[in-house]
């Protein structure tokens, strides 16, 4: 399947153009463009022309009519910088458009495989010109400053060729007063400092107009053939040039263009920055671009590596989703995630809870990285978000904006805004989830932990305990349409998982002295860490005793119900409709609330709580946001109710394709399309994410033929891949399978596994296990070593356990202080190993112990595979003389391997016989370097007969094959 998404110039209305701008746009999570039209549009057709820059913002008024404490009077506002894209053809004197000419056809391709768009017009003019232009645009992912663009215009006749270009920081932002969900008011939010036009090129330094930052962008052009004319022209707002060509039939010319964009928040010399970048980029050429465009996406792909087996359609819109949210996330601490991304002005640009609860995830189990990234802009708000606290009154703690760019409060309406304290529980849920699927220690001891210290404090503070309950009251949950309650069962449910969790990773990382700059940083104390539990063990979460349901807050049920079924269509979303006071009154929900703390915070209630609430809250949940419908198919997939979750899903994943909210102009909705691959992975794939590792539990619609993805987890990558007829993981290139029964029955699949129950495999080490053949080593280099006059005792022989034969000869050689030629010591070798396999002549299968074969016996009768991974090349000679070749299913010995323990080789190759992932296979080793090969290679260890201050006290250890069996087997 190409991942491409064709847009033919069929429909030109100016509805759908406008759409376009947002779905075609460029980004690379520092710029945007929207795709506009190069050339413009005809008069009377609305556009958003806009170039953005993450994280800069400038600063409007937003008067209160009643001006009282603490009420935001000022807000961010994202900035529309300098206009890059303006370029025009003119074929014979005539403008080349989809609106110009006699005729015209072609299309606009959005192509996620190379991340560029592309744009096709076969153009025919009213004086007899014809002509093709083939455009392509990116913003790159490996160059952040760096927008390009290229025309090729190719003549059909012979002909005269116009290009001619704008740099222009004559610029508005969007406005709507009729829509509070973008700017109401036309507002000009850069000033320029100067234009400067150069020889091919120009650059256009400005600044906010409050804000102060500054920004500069640097264009630089070139053609592949000499223009028989140019004009430049340099006026107050910037540089426009025309670039003359006269063209044969059937030749053609190429024209670049470069951008370079550069601010101030993050270079102390803009212009600079952004010339620097213009030149490396303008000296690689466009064709370098494509490739280095083209190999980032190719890894993206790799790693994300999703969708629907059999449904071309919606695996390509979930592809489309996973694009836009690699071009929407922020690189640095300065840039975030907004809710429309870099594609619109919807929202102003403002960053929200969204991030965390809807799109971190995927980036988490994807591109930790990135993830870490957009943690660390939350971090470097986080003084302001301890000043935001006491703002409102909190003398402890910090709570993060509601809506924000720089990390200072811009909610005017601060009932459905600032009071919805939950965005502490967004950033807190984000912390531990990257934790745990990471283990990144350096993160939580240099940000994470930090942060979670600081929101448990002002949990802390905005509670109050009633009856020996915590209690949160005056609060507003993600439900916009009822505000300022008491006890939001959502908010509630966050506070306790969040003061548990800073108790118990800071528990954890004081232990092993990660926690010194949290102590410094917050001067935490243990009555303050003993208050946190306390506060978490008697969290209040309401309960409604008659329904069985768990109630959005405390005055919830008691109001009316909304007739939905009886409310036009016309009036939704109702917010536009409806004064909020009209929506408060009533049981009516604008998205998920008490039903995504069921996905969240899971355990808090039990699977009948789950499905009478999913149930109740059905009926008077409007979906009128765009984060509500995805939530509701990963519950649904999670109590089996599979076809209904597969509707929600359809009716979400093709939010912005399909213009389904109508408001797919002013911006992507982010949120949503990191709730459809949360649809897909924790929803059908039934993944959890737990303290100690992953499950999945995964479920099928009946249209689909399968789905597959794929998700990191430590440093181990994990693809999955679902049928009707089995559940399919692969792990480091090893692949295990069940068969549906078997997932149904054991309830999952675990990993790291939690107990036994999931063994695949068991693969043995050979001497020291299986049977103990250290006396014939022993002895066989006894009497090469006493032939010699070397020294050898059972002390030195006690180091060779668990090494090769070569590694072995060295270290006697070492403690002889004797140097040998390689060819001698192959000599020596060839000398000891005929002296062994002497000696093991003299094995039967009475030097087993008792219970070795009846152990391997129940595995097979378990279905649990048996494989022999040693390091030895005599193991065939041992099992033949043993008698017990036949009870092992895949056979690995030194001959098969070019590394010894601990590398993990001999067991990855053992597993990969059997066809079965490491994480299904315990491997039975006698040696602290088995034991260190098994971990490398993701198995689970058991030791055997081995204690040793190198062995994790986690290791599991038996001293009997009668406690290693009832250890395997139960």
């Amino acid at each position: 399947m190409k991942l491409q998404i064709r847009m033919p110039y069929g429909d030109l209305a100016p509805s759908r153009l406008v759409v376009e701008e947002t779905l075609l746009h460029n980004a690379n999570g520092y710029l945007g463009v929207r795709g506009a039209l190069e050339e413009g549009y005809p008069e009377g057709y609305p556009s958003v022309r806009g170039s953005y820059l993450n994280g800069v913002y400038d600063i409007v008024p937003m008067p209160q009519a009643e001006p009282l404490y603490g009420l935001v009077d000022k807000k961010q506002t994202m900035v529309n910088v300098a206009e890059v894209q303006s370029i025009k053809v003119f074929v014979n004197g005539e403008l080349a458009s989809p609106f110009t000419g006699s005729h015209h056809t072609g299309e606009r391709i959005l192509d996620m495989e190379n991340g560029v768009t592309r744009r096709i017009l076969e153009w025919e003019g009213g004086q007899g010109g014809k002509a093709r232009l083939h455009v392509t645009r990116m913003a790159s992912f490996t160059r952040l400053p760096i927008f390009a663009l290229r025309f090729v215009v190719t003549a059909d006749t012979d002909e005269t060729i116009v290009v001619e270009s704008r740099h222009d920081a004559d610029v508005w932002n969007f406005f709507d007063p009729n829509d509070p969900r973008v700017a109401s008011t036309a507002v000009r939010h850069i000033v320029v400092d100067s234009v400067t036009q150069q020889e091919a090129g120009s650059s256009i330094l400005t600044h906010t107009s409050q804000s102060g930052i500054r920004v500069a962008t640097v264009v630089r052009e070139t053609a592949s053939l000499l223009p028989s004319g140019v004009e430049r022209h340099a006026d107050a707002f910037g540089v426009t040039g025309r670039y003359t060509f006269s063209l044969r039939k059937g030749e053609q010319v190429e024209f670049i263009r470069m951008v370079g964009f550069a601010d101030s928040l993050r270079n102390a010399d803009p212009v600079k920055t952004a010339e620097e970048a213009c030149r490396s980029a303008m000296t690689a050429g466009f064709a370098t671009l494509e490739a280095e465009q083209s190999g980032y996406l190719s890894d993206f792909w790799r790693h994300v590596d999703v969708g629907i087996d059999g449904d071309d359609e919606l695996s390509l819109d979930l592809a489309f989703n996973l694009y836009e949210l690699l071009q929407s996330a922020g690189r640095d601490r300065f840039g975030h995630l907004a809710a429309k991304g870099l594609s619109g002005e919807g929202y102003e640009g403002h960053s929200f809870w969204d991030t965390e609860i809807y799109v971190q995830p995927f980036f988490t189990l994807t591109m930790p990285q990135l993830s870490r990234n957009l943690l660390s802009y939350r971090y470097a708000i986080l003084p302001k978000a301890k000043e935001n606290a006491r703002l409102l009154g909190h003398a402890k703690g910090a709570l993060y904006p509601w809506r924000t760019i720089n990390g200072v409060e811009c909610s005017g309406f601060f009932l459905s805004g600032t009071a919805q304290y939950h965005i502490d529980g967004a950033v807190a849920y984000a912390v531990v989830q990257y934790y745990q699927v990471t283990g990144d220690e350096d993160f939580m001891e240099s940000m994470g932990l930090e942060m979670l210290l600081e929101i448990a404090r002002l949990w802390l503070d905005l509670g109050v305990y009633v009856d020996g309950l915590f209690r949160l009251n005056c609060v507003t949950g993600p439900d916009e349409y009822t505000c300022l309650v008491d006890n939001n069962y959502y908010t509630n449910a966050s506070a306790k998982y969040d003061l548990a969790w800073a108790v118990r990773y800071y528990r954890e990382l004081d232990a092993k002295g990660k926690a010194k700059n949290a102590k410094t940083h917050t001067g935490i104390t243990e009555a303050e860490l003993a208050a946190f539990q306390a506060a978490s063990d008697a969290m209040y979460l309401p309960y409604d005793e008659k329904r069985g349901i768990t109630p959005q807050d405390d005055s919830f049920l008691q109001k009316k119900v909304w007739d939905l079924s009886s409310t036009p269509r016309e009036k939704f979303p109702l917010l536009l409709h409806y004064h909020p006071l009209t929506l408060y009154r009533y049981q009516v929900c604008k998205q998920a609330d008490a039903v995504l703390a069921h996905f969240l915070y899971e355990p808090l209630v039990d699977e009948t709580t789950r499905l009478k609430s999913f149930r109740y809250y059905e009926k008077i949940t409007t979906h009128d946001s765009s984060l509500s419908k995805c939530i509701f198919s990963i519950v649904a997939a999670k109590l089996g109710l599979v076809e209904e979750a597969y509707t929600y899903l359809g009716d979400s994943i093709k939010i912005d394709l399909n213009d389904l909210n109508h408001n797919t102009k002013d911006g992507i909705h982010t949120a949503n399309m990191g709730g459809s691959y949360l649809a897909l992975v924790f929803g059908f794939g039934g993944l959890r994410i737990h303290e100690d590792g992953l499950s999945l539990n995964p479920c099928l619609p009946s249209s689909w033929k399968g789905y597959h993805f794929t998700i990191q987890y430590r440093k181990t990558v994990l693809h999955v891949a679902v049928s009707k007829e089995q559940v399919a993981l692969t792990a480091e290139g090893e692949s295990a399978s069940c068969r549906e029964g078997v997932w149904k029955e054991r309830g999952g699949f675990r990993y790291p596994p939690e107990d036994y129950a999931m063994i695949l495999a068991c693969i043995f080490d050979l001497d020291g296990v299986i049977c103990h053949t250290d006396e014939f080593h022993y002895r066989a280099w006894k009497e090469l070593c006493d032939q010699y006059g070397w020294k050898f005792d059972r002390a030195l022989n006690n180091q060779l356990r668990g090494v090769s034969r070569r590694e072995s000869l060295g270290i006697i050689l070492r403690a002889n202080g004797v140097k040998l030629e390689e060819a001698e010591c192959q000599a020596l070798m060839d000398v000891k190993n005929r002296t062994y396999r002497t000696l093991l002549m003299t094995m039967t299968p009475s030097d087993l112990e008792a219970d070795v074969v009846p152990t391997l016996e129940q595995l097979h009768q378990k279905g649990v595979l048996v494989g022999l991974g040693s390091s030895s090349k005599n193991a065939p000679l041992i099992l033949q003389r043993l008698g017990i070749t036949s009870y092992f299913d895949g056979i690995v010995d030194g001959s098969m391997i070019t590394h010894s323990k601990p590398n993990p080789e001999v067991f990855l190759r053992c597993a990969s016989l059997l066809r079965v992932s490491p994480h299904h296979s315990v491997v039975v080793e006698d040696a602290v370097a088995g034991i260190q090969a098994a971990e490398a290679g993701g198995f689970i260890p058991v030791a055997y007969r081995l204690h040793d201050s190198q062995v994790a006290q986690s290791v599991r250890h038996a001293e009997t094959f009668t406690e290693l069996s009832k250890l395997l087997l139960g």
